[in-house]
């Protein structure tokens, strides 16, 4: 609207959690914490991680929201087969 604009171009970007693939859906996917930072507009913290593409020579970055007790350069691990740790993703089912 003409009143109000929304001052957006210093946001980081969307933050989700991985698509459900093969790897995650029977075993786990390994990523690591690059970045965490602030992101003008949210309460929470956001975390960069890197995870290793199951299927191509190539990494994908993703932008998670960060739990307390993350830290930069920490392993978490994505999927049904993940320990019940600080930073990892696990279906609710498994918790």
């Amino acid at each position: 609207s003409p009143i109000f604009k929304a001052h957006i171009r210093t946001r980081k970007g969307a933050v989700k959690l991985r698509s459900i693939d093969y790897a995650e859906r029977r075993g786990y996917v390994r990523g690591v914490i690059k970045d965490i930072m602030h992101d003008p507009g949210r309460g929470a913290p956001v975390a960069k991680v890197q995870f290793l593409n199951a299927y191509r020579y190539k990494r994908d970055t993703e932008l998670m929201v960060a739990t307390e007790g993350m830290y930069t350069g920490q392993f978490i691990y994505c999927g049904k087969k993940a320990t019940l740790t600080i930073g990892n993703v696990l279906p609710l089912r498994g918790v």
